[in-house]
This record gives C-alpha cells, structure tokens and sequence, in this order.
C-alpha cells in the first residue's frame, strides 16, 4: 500500500461531518460501490475557514500485478442531520522508477522516503540492486512486493559480487500529473568493521528532489 492525502472544503457551514470512500479496479472499468470500498473520516484541519478537511488513503502499489490501475473515491458527507454522496471522481494511479548511481561501492541500501503532492502521508520504498539475484520466499519477511526491495538480504558479501557501477531502482506511485517529492536514505550495513556502518540522507543541494508522474 501507499499513502495518499485527500482533501474536502465545506461548502455550507451546516456539514457535520465528511467521509471519503475509496475502490480501485483495473484500467477502462467502472468502480465498484457494493459496501466492500475502504473509508476513513476526514479530519477538520485547524483555522481554516470554510473548513477544510482531510484525510489518507492506502490505495494498492499493484492491483492484478498491475502497477498501474484506476482509483475511485467520492465523500459521504452528513448535512442537516441526512447523508449524502458526492459525485465519482477517478484518476489514473501510475509508477515511476527513481534509481540511484553508486559508483563507490561503499552503500549496501537504498532507500526512498516519498511524499505524493505534500508530505502529510510520507511513504518508504526499499530500492532493487540491479543484477543482485537472491532466491527469496515471498512470504518471507522484508520481501512483499508492497514494500518493495530485499531490506535483510542486504548482505556486504552478496552486494560485493555486482560490479560498479551499482545501480538501485525503487519505485514511487501517485494520480498521473502528480508532483512526487523525494530524497535518498542511503546505508552501510554488517561490512567488516562494524564502525565503516552508516545511515545518511540525500537530498537536492537541501531540497526535496521532485518528479512529475506524467
């Protein structure tokens, strides 16, 4: 799963209270609404006015093996005491790889710490070394395709056997148009001596690296 932020402005000052309902369903097919959709309440963000209201989401990374799919939410708001429904809005959930060069050979991880449009839902993506090929159980801890990556296969002797340039591909997920910020935690880890371990982050000259998924 992946965390998404979606938002509400009140309209009329008699809404109590707002609930965003969300599916997902493969491209070119229509949503779903037969009570099985996720939902969460939106939470009032503070002085604001008219009131605005919050809430995060976890669609999918893949539906059907799929890294690309549609989602569909609309809100269930409460005016006067009575329900109501939105319209459906859908958009088109797509990927983008983000890879990482190391030409020294002094990492063992790559790690993408991602935000879609906002920080207010950050997201974590274990980076793939290319050409490092373990065979792994994927059930086995650390190894489901939500979290992306082999986190405890990160072995110094095993990522010793890919030539340099090494190169890491993590992916970040989000509507088609959105702005992704991210930046790199990269780590060192069970190499010989235990004080050549480290964890650093890396980021745009301070910033946020940032990607559009088009």
């Amino acid at each position: 799963m992946f965390q998404l932020t979606k938002v509400w402005t009140d309209q009329d000052p008699s809404i109590q209270m707002v609930a965003v309902r969300y599916t997902w369903s493969a491209l070119g097919e229509a949503a779903s609404w037969d009570g099985t959709e996720d939902s969460e309440v939106m939470r009032v963000v503070p002085n604001t006015a008219p009131t605005v209201r919050q809430a995060v989401i976890e669609p999918p990374r893949y539906f059907h093996d799929r890294d690309s799919f549609l989602l569909h939410h609309r809100f269930m708001y409460v005016q006067n005491g009575q329900e109501r429904l939105s319209e459906v809005f859908s958009e088109e959930i797509v990927s983008r790889e983000i890879d990482y060069l190391d030409r020294e050979g002094r990492i063992t991880e790559v790690r993408l710490l991602w935000g879609v449009d906002s920080w207010n839902a950050p997201n974590w993506t274990q980076a793939t070394l290319e050409g490092l090929n373990l065979q792994t159980l994927p059930n086995r801890a650390g190894h489901d395709r939500e979290g992306e990556g082999l986190a405890d296969d990160a072995i110094y002797e095993l990522i010793q056997t890919v030539p340099l340039p090494r190169r890491y591909v993590g992916k970040v997920w989000g509507p088609r148009g959105a702005q992704v910020e991210y930046r790199y935690q990269l780590l060192r880890t069970n190499s010989p001596l235990p004080e050549d371990d480290f964890a650093m982050w890396i980021t745009d000259n301070g910033s946020n690296f940032r990607v559009s998924l088009d």
